[in-house]
């Protein structure tokens, strides 16, 4: 009976860790953006909920995807969206922005994406390698990169 127990023990030490491996490589994108050409809400409503199930139907590795309006925040407005991504690791975001450049199943999504949002900053926190940072600056955005300190996930 002891061994049984030593074998449950470890084998729950060994998914602990597994997913804990992956919860220190997930990464998190807050995305600030303006509403383009005065889009009503309903516009941006409706694009946001499409433009999210076209990201659940092509990126299994991203672990979420939500846009909020930002209306109460600092500047008040309600032209401003934020966009939450999350991501399993570098790698899936990698696949994501494969995707919506050019010759990527969601390039023409992406360029809908750019008729309602004006990207103005993201800022990405979690621990990225430095090509990882090379490879994003192609895309022209303002990135501010926050390392991981400490963190946790209950997915």
């Amino acid at each position: 009976m002891k061994k049984f127990y030593t074998i449950i023990i470890l084998f729950s030490f060994l998914i602990s860790c597994k997913s804990n491996q992956s919860i220190k490589d997930e990464l998190i994108f807050i995305v600030q953006m303006e509403v383009v050409d005065n889009k009503s809400d309903e516009e941006i409503e409706e694009f946001s909920k499409y433009y999210t199930n076209a990201i659940n139907l092509n990126e299994p590795n991203s672990l979420g995807w939500g846009f909020f309006n930002a209306f109460g925040g600092i500047q008040n407005k309600n032209d401003r969206i934020i966009l939450i991504q999350r991501y399993s690791n570098q790698k899936a975001m990698m696949e994501h922005a494969r995707n919506i450049s050019e010759g990527g199943v969601l390039e023409n999504d992406f360029n809908m994406f750019k008729e309602h949002f004006n990207i103005q900053k993201v800022d990405v926190y979690g621990s990225t390698t430095n090509e990882f940072r090379q490879f994003l600056k192609p895309f022209g955005l303002t990135f501010y990169f926050h390392p991981t300190l400490s963190k946790f996930s209950r997915n």
